[in-house]
């Protein structure tokens, strides 16, 4: 059930907060929170019923080992908690990918039945792992209860997508929440204004810039280098929004609850160098990599590296590199089994080396456009892996990128071809002079709309009612509604 079917918005979203604010008005805020999980139960199993089995188990044995480790913290049984958790995600997501990689070293070609990944995978199981190791390092304020634990790992906003939650950041809400000291409705309001924004970045705007980006990446051997740029920015600015948009609704629903949930996206393409990047791209996931895999292992490669090493030319790579390409390796992968999301891991992961390799031997600043655009050609290097079917498409793209011979006209701009010296050809995708403008005019919008566009995920506390909020409020429901024929599903639903 997307956040923006009309299933959702119209019957699921209205029943539940219905039910959740009168159970909580009349009957206590255990009471609406138990509400809140049968709901949650329900939109989960609305997809695939029989995977909810396999949710609601990884909350029960995950409960039982954060428990136990919270009054008896134990790194064995941490260890095999861990395990077992990533055995469970693997199983669904990595098996056959890994098994045909081993295959093909071996110099065979071995073939398996396609997996179903269960939905949000990734996201419930990594929840849960920050959750154990928390509970066993004494970071957790409460013990979990049962009911805290299961709406901490359930609750539909951030159960599919993110943001990916700790534990710490949520348990003193549900606490206020189940002793009657919640925000109740105070937060509705700001919450509906940010649950429409998203809305109408998913709908508006990632689903109408999404054709264009599909019809180049399908031709992904056959584009011009114009075409190869356009579809690559494409692709980015409909990630951008389709993210950005599900990231604020999520922090919208939250809030309709009374619930503050962390944000997960903070106007990226604003970034002047892969660091900040990082710290405003999908920024829960970058924070659960930063603490649960890169900091004990820049940690430990630090303390062995200063004991036998005292040059920089070998403490840089063994205590700061190293550690990065790690972690975005794993980054990478968590994203998705295949070359093109290790790639696109990779790639960032490079960047983010040379960004530090930088600050490190004390160079100069650069301005703060050529950091930006540096950073912005990183990012849209590593989207094309991201989002191309195969590594030998993204390759084909950016090769296109750099390649003089792809420098073509389109025939109907034929009669530049001599003054500038170019040839023309009939192209695959700027087929038509009318279709050329409607894409890059697509493309010029949201990357206006990209760099200037606040973030009201991340104001909320700051916004009151006025009639100029008002306006645009209406203007967004009626924008919405005018687009809502046929929702296309969310990039990050299938991590």
């Amino acid at each position: 059930m997307l956040f923006s079917s009309p299933e959702f918005l119209f019957v699921f979203l209205p029943l539940c907060l219905l039910a959740f604010h009168l159970t909580l008005w009349k009957a206590g805020g255990a009471a609406a929170m138990g509400v809140s999980v049968l709901f949650s139960v329900f939109f989960y199993g609305w997809w695939n019923p029989p995977y909810l089995a396999l949710l609601l188990g990884s909350i029960g044995g995950n409960f039982l080992f954060a428990k136990r480790l919270a009054f008896t913290p134990s790194r064995l049984l941490l260890g095999m908690a861990i395990v077992l958790n990533l055995a469970v995600l693997g199983y669904f997501k990595y098996r056959n990918f890994f098994l045909e990689n081993v295959g093909l070293a071996m110099g065979e070609t071995w073939s398996f039945g396609a997996i179903f990944i269960p939905l949000g995978i990734s996201f419930f199981t990594f929840q849960q792992i920050a959750l154990l190791i928390d509970a066993n390092d004494g970071e957790i304020p409460h013990p979990p209860g049962a009911l805290n634990y299961t709406q901490f790992v359930i609750f539909f906003p951030q159960l599919i997508a993110g943001p990916i939650i700790l534990f710490r950041e949520l348990s003193g809400q549900l606490v206020d929440l189940r002793a009657g000291k919640g925000a109740g409705l105070a937060l509705f309001g700001p919450g509906l204004v940010v649950f429409l924004v998203g809305l109408f970045k998913k709908v508006c705007l990632a689903d109408n810039i999404a054709p264009f980006a599909d019809i180049v990446f399908s031709h992904a051997t056959e584009l011009t280098m114009l075409e190869a740029w356009a579809g690559a920015v494409a692709y980015a600015l409909q990630l951008y929004f389709d993210f950005s948009g599900y990231s604020d609704m999520a922090v919208g629903l939250g809030l309709l609850f009374g619930l503050r949930l962390p944000i997960n996206f903070d106007t990226p393409f604003r970034a002047v160098s892969m660091v900040d990047f990082w710290k405003r791209w999908h920024m829960t996931m970058t924070r659960f990599f930063m603490m649960y895999l890169y900091a004990p292992v820049a940690l430990s490669l630090n303390r062995f590296g200063l004991a036998r090493f005292t040059t920089q030319t070998i403490l840089f790579p063994l205590t700061v590199a190293a550690p990065i390409l790690l972690t975005f390796l794993v980054a990478g992968l968590w994203h998705g089994a295949g070359w093109t999301f290790i790639l696109f891991g990779v790639v960032n992961g490079v960047g983010l080396v040379i960004d530090h390799l930088w600050r490190e031997a004390k160079c100069p600043a650069p301005p703060r456009w050529l950091g930006w655009a540096l950073t912005m050609l990183t990012v849209l290097v590593s989207l094309v892996y991201f989002r191309a079917a195969s590594v030998a498409d993204a390759h084909a793209i950016l090769a296109a990128f750099v390649s003089p011979s792809a420098l073509v006209l389109p025939s109907w701009l034929s009669w530049m071809s001599a003054p500038l010296g170019l040839p023309w050809a009939t192209l695959v995708v700027f087929t038509t002079g009318v279709f050329t403008v409607k894409f890059m005019t697509w493309v010029a919008a949201l990357g206006v709309l990209s760099l200037v566009m606040p973030n009201p995920a991340k104001d909320y506390d700051h916004m009151v009612p006025t009639p100029f909020l008002a306006v645009i409020s209406a203007i967004l429901v009626w924008m919405v509604l005018g687009w809502l024929d046929e929702p296309r599903t969310f990039l990050y639903f299938q991590f």
